[in-house]
């Protein structure tokens, strides 16, 4: 705020020795409207200057910042404009009416940030601009007077153009820094980036190789699930056999117990036919005697060395009855016997089949 202070100062200083140098002249009119515009713009821009200096925010400054100083600069190049068409003017009207009193223009200056940024191109540029202004006068060997305001307008103009350089400066250094600042930035992220890119480069290579592992486990699991399949296969057969094997076993132990029943029934059906036919040779031989009979059957059953089961039955035939019934009961008896004897399905003999259990 103090620099824009002596930034204004001065060009109120260059300001008033312009109107002074001019009051030598006639001034048309529009040399006083320019200079009143001028005027107004640095009055303006000093009374937002002197106000701003008790405020010290941060809006207020940033504001001052992108708003007031573009107006600043936008004021400093019409003014240096202004003062370059003014030197023209003036070089004209002395070309044409070939006054004695000569000076040497302002030297022109220049606000180009890009051409102005090396310090000893500076005066270059001014000492070119001023001849190309000055090109056209005729040369003369008059001796030139000096004028001390207008070395003071100039010592001020250049004191600005020095402090804007340096501002621009300063302001392209601070650019600068936060683009290198930026740019640092943008490289660690880069450089984080591209751990970021390796560690996932790794995890891939990684799951990669799970997977692979994963898929070879998997086929072989395939193949021993189907080696698992087909054992199961073979035990169910297996099974199913021992389930056969074990009902056939089951079936020929029940075939030899039916075997031994049906050897013992035909071993007691033996003895009951040789009983029964002692028993029929008794009854003719008592018969042919005449005398009473008596019957008594007892008979004896044995199996495996179980009980025995004994029946006895008493008869007494009377020679009487035997003589009343006739040759009847003989014939009777003798056929019964003669049945008995010829059933064809009481075979007298063991049948021994073999076991496969």
């Amino acid at each position: 705020m103090g620099t824009a202070k002596l930034d204004a100062e001065m060009m109120k200083i260059g300001a008033a020795s312009v109107l002074r140098r001019s009051s030598l002249f006639n001034k048309p009119s529009w040399l006083l409207c320019t200079i009143a515009d001028l005027d107004e713009r640095i009055k303006l821009l000093t009374l937002n200057s002197l106000s701003e200096n008790n405020a010290g925010s941060f809006a207020l400054r940033a504001n001052f910042y992108y708003e007031e100083r573009p107006q600043l600069r936008a004021l400093l190049q019409d003014l240096y404009n202004a003062c370059l068409s003014l030197a023209d003017h003036y070089c004209r009207e002395l070309a044409n009416n070939r006054h004695s009193f000569r000076y040497s223009p302002i030297p022109p200056l220049s606000f180009d940030v890009n051409s102005q940024s090396d310090g000893g191109n500076t005066g270059e540029a001014i000492d070119s601009d001023a001849e190309s202004s000055l090109s056209f006068q005729p040369h003369s060997v008059e001796a030139r007077q000096i004028d001390p305001d207008m070395i003071i307008a100039d010592l001020v103009l250049r004191n600005i153009d020095h402090e804007f350089i340096l501002n621009e400066l300063s302001i392209k250094k601070n650019q600068w820094s936060e683009t290198v600042r930026k740019l640092e930035l943008q490289q660690n992220l880069l450089d984080v980036l591209e751990s970021e890119r390796l560690i996932l480069l790794n995890d891939n290579a990684t799951l990669e190789y799970r997977l692979t592992s994963l898929l070879r486990e998997n086929k072989g699991l395939a193949s021993e699930s189907l080696f698992l399949k087909r054992k199961a296969s073979e035990l169910a057969r297996c099974v199913l056999k021992m389930r056969e094997d074990h009902r056939v076993c089951m079936l020929n132990q029940k075939i030899d117990d039916l075997q031994q029943q049906i050897y013992g029934l035909e071993k007691r059906n033996k003895e009951y036919h040789e009983y029964f036919v002692k028993q029929d040779k008794n009854t003719s031989k008592k018969a042919r005697g005449g005398k009473q009979m008596s019957l008594e059957d007892c008979l004896q059953v044995r199996h495996g060395g179980g009980a025995r089961l004994k029946k006895c039955s008493s008869a007494k035939l009377e020679k009487d009855e035997r003589s009343s019934n006739g040759g009847d009961g003989g014939g009777r008896a003798s056929k019964m016997w003669a049945r008995i004897k010829k059933f064809d399905f009481l075979v007298c003999g063991p049948h021994l089949y073999p076991t496969y259990c």
